[in-house]
C-alpha cells in the first residue's frame, strides 16, 4: 500500500515510490537523495517537520514536502 511520507508509520522504512514533486521542489528532493527506489525512515515527527534517515544522511523537511513523496514499505 502506497502513502505519502507525511502519513507513513515512524517505525518502519519505507522506500520511495515516487515523487509528485516538479520544479525546484523535485529538483531539492533529488538533491536530497529522495528519489524512486531510495529507502527513507521517519527518526520523529514534531508540529510541521519529519526528520528523515535517507540512506546514511539525516534531514528535516516540512510536513508539506513530505506529502510529495509516495512511499510504500
Amino acid at each position: 500500500m502506497s502513502v505519502s511520507l507525511a502519513d507513513a508509520d515512524t517505525r518502519d522504512p519505507h522506500i520511495v515510490e515516487r515523487t509528485e514533486a516538479g520544479g525546484a521542489l523535485g529538483q531539492e528532493l533529488r538533491a536530497l537523495g529522495i528519489v524512486p527506489g531510495t529507502w527513507v525512515r521517519i527518526l520523529s515527527r514534531t508540529k510541521g517537520h519529519l526528520t528523515l534517515a535517507v540512506e546514511d544522511a539525516r534531514y528535516a523537511v516540512g510536513t508539506e514536502v513530505a506529502r510529495a513523496v509516495i512511499v510504500r514499505r
